[in-house]
């Protein structure tokens, strides 16, 4: 997870086809955590975030 979607499509070239990187188009820190007024830590949020689609076509 980035900020930039130009940033995440650079990204997305030199990891390939295994990986994908999306785009906050924002601050991370200033999203809203799908309706839930807990904060959560960053770590915890960019490892679940953090996804392999190896083996996916």
């Amino acid at each position: 997870m980035v900020e930039s979607p130009a940033k995440a499509k650079t990204i997305n070239k030199y990891l390939g086809n295994d990986y994908v990187v999306k785009s906050s188009v924002g601050h991370i820190r200033d999203l809203p955590t799908s309706g839930s007024a807990s904060k959560k830590s960053a770590d915890s949020t960019a490892t679940k975030g953090a996804k392999s689609l190896k083996g996916r076509t």
